[in-house]
């Protein structure tokens, strides 16, 4: 009995030694997914609008702008291949008369300026056409870039042609709005 165990144990040696010999390895693929965020935020827009008001224009003489305080815009974006901002006026950088669509003396024109870091910054300029930033993917960007945002609109009040000592308006009384985008996609 003894030397059958003995054959028994060295034949579980040489199976253990043979089994290592042709080990199997075992491959785990690992996967993950972050997804593209990329926007322009305000902290006081609710839903990502953010309603401004000039106030009264009739007050500011034409040769002026009514500045509105500015707000913050940050913009975020984790694509490595950067993001592009768009920021564009539905009017073409006009406010428009409710009802109208524009027109001499149914318009009054606004400027923007942008500050901030990473090239989003600008100087004052119309909104004639889009202004389009294109900027590389960076680590600024992904943790959030911001900068102030300042409008002015022309004022409108001018001398009367009729009699200097009187004052009138170059448009005519009523709202004028516009919607302005900022918009931000990954590149």
């Amino acid at each position: 009995m003894k030397k059958v165990l003995i054959a028994s144990a060295t034949a579980i040696a040489l199976a253990a030694t043979a089994g290592a010999a042709s080990a199997q390895n075992l491959t785990v693929n690992l996967t993950g997914n972050v997804a593209t965020v990329c926007g322009a935020y305000n902290s006081g827009a609710t839903g990502g609008v953010l309603n401004l008001d000039f106030g009264q224009l009739a007050n500011t003489d034409a040769t002026a702008q009514v500045p509105l305080g500015g707000f913050n815009a940050t913009y975020i974006c984790n694509s490595a291949a950067g993001m592009t901002r768009t920021i564009s006026s539905a009017n073409g950088g006009y406010l428009w008369r409710t009802g109208t669509s524009g027109g001499a003396a149914n318009q009054v024109r606004y400027t923007i300026q942008h500050g901030g870091g990473s090239g989003l910054n600008f100087a004052e300029s119309t909104l004639f056409t889009p202004i389009v930033t294109v900027r590389p993917g960076s680590v600024a960007l992904m943790n959030g870039q911001g900068g102030t945002v300042t409008l002015r609109a022309d004022g409108v009040r001018i001398p009367s042609p009729a009699n200097s000592s009187f004052t009138t308006t170059n448009v005519f009384a009523g709202d004028y709005t516009d919607v302005m985008t900022i918009a931000v996609v990954a590149n």
